[in-house]
Order: C-alpha cells, then structure tokens, then sequence
C-alpha cells in the first residue's frame, strides 16, 4: 500500500471508531451554521441509548439510507430512528421516533469503505407532513459535475475540540473533481477555510439542487482541513439495489 492510501486507511479507521462507538469525537460538522427549522425535513438521527451517532435520509414512507459503517457494531434493534427534528435536547411535537425492523446491505468492504451504504426498513410507515417528507433519489449512474454546489447537514460539534450545538448544523460544499477522489465516491471541499464534514457525521445528506446524491462516508487528514476534500458513497451507483430494497 502506498503512503496516501496508507493514510487515508488510518484516517478511515478512526472516523469508523469515534462514530460507531460513540468516542469524544462524534457528530461534528465544522464551520457550518444553524439550519432554519425543519428546512431538511428528510434528514434522520440515528441514536443508541438516546445520543445521537449518525445521519439518515428518508426515501420512502417506510425507509431509510445511511452509510453501512453506521451499524457496524451496533444491533439494528437497538438503534432509534428520530425524523423530523430541529433541537435533540428539545421535546419537539414535531418529531417521530421509529425501530429498524430490516436491514438492506449491498457487500460493505470496511477495510476500504467501499459500498458504504444501507437501506433500513422502519417498523412502520412515516407520517409524512410539512417537517418530515422524502427527499428525491438521483437517476441510475447520473453524475454530478465539479463545480456543483450542494449542501451537508448533521449534528454535532462546530469544531474538532469545541461544544455540540443543540441544532442541525448545515454547511454549502462544492464538488470537486481531484484526482483523489474514487469513482464510487462524490468529493467535496470548502477550501481556503477549516469547514466540512467530520467524525460521526457519517450517513447524513449531501443535496443537490433538491436531490440526495451522496451519503456522508469518511474524511481524510483532519477535519475541515480545507485542502483535501471530504467522500461521500455516490447514491446513482446504487439506483438498483435501493429499488431493489424498496420493492422488497
């Protein structure tokens, strides 16, 4: 292996424990700012002993997508699914808490975190209103050019060391098309400032132009290190399987 894919393995495996197990580094989205309430009403936490650890987006009425690295070692029936929520600390009338009664698994590689993707079958089908709604899936294979702007949302720290900001947090990211970025990974970057996504963070949204086209997977280096961008498993690869799942 050579030195950057050593490093990027290094990086992959820290981002992978501090998310699963729940270290002190979890959940951050760095440099972003508050979302206005319910402005992603899609977005999902997932929570284990009622502390938030990653992201979902929901695709269906009864159906969820996250990043595969999520559940690695975490019993599914264990796992609450919160949507339709602002403020975690907050007793919001406007959420909805749901289990995971099935789990779709498309051949996750942890090593290299490639198909880091899920499909979760809730226990019963959402209540779809004005805070909890779809979010729409890509065409099958469709790309996403550099340059497209998009948008990451998740909970967490608004810095590596700092505190967990009570609200969903968002962040406007770039596409980018640097060579370092793999072909079933979507790259993007907020260069020339310390922003992005970061440890736990991992299964969230990355939006463009109203459409869900990647799902947030790991960094490299730091976090927010504005020079190498952060890697999202790209959901148009995935068009098949997700069908597949939903029509299960």
């Amino acid at each position: 292996m050579d030195r950057m894919g050593s490093l990027l393995l290094t990086t992959v495996v820290l981002l992978w424990a501090c998310s699963v197990h729940g270290g002190s580094l979890r959940s951050w989205i760095v440099g972003g700012r508050e979302a206005a309430p319910n402005s992603h009403p899609y977005i999902a936490s997932l929570q284990f002993r009622r502390q938030h650890f990653c992201g979902g987006s929901l695709i269906a009425p009864q159906f969820l997508m996250t990043a595969a690295h999520c559940l690695t070692d975490i019993n599914p029936s264990l796992v609450s699914v919160v949507l339709g929520a602002h403020s975690l600390r907050t007793n919001e009338r406007s959420t909805q808490t749901f289990r995971i009664s099935q789990v779709f698994e498309n051949g996750f590689n942890p090593q290299s975190l490639q198909n880091d993707i899920l499909v979760l079958k809730l226990d019963r089908a959402v209540t779809l209103n004005a805070n909890v709604r779809l979010v729409r899936l890509p065409r099958a294979n469709e790309t996403v050019p550099a340059g497209t702007a998009c948008v990451a949302a998740g909970w967490g720290r608004l810095s590596s060391q700092g505190r967990a900001p009570d609200r969903l947090q968002e962040l406007n990211v770039t596409v980018t098309g640097m060579d370092l970025c793999r072909p079933n990974n979507i790259c993007t970057g907020v260069f020339m400032r310390q922003a992005g996504i970061c440890f736990g963070d991992s299964g969230g949204p990355l939006v463009c132009d109203g459409v869900i086209q990647g799902i947030s997977s790991f960094i490299v280096r730091t976090c927010g290190s504005g020079v190498a961008p952060d890697f999202f498993a790209r959901v148009a690869l995935f068009r098949n399987f997700i069908d597949n799942a939903l029509n299960s």
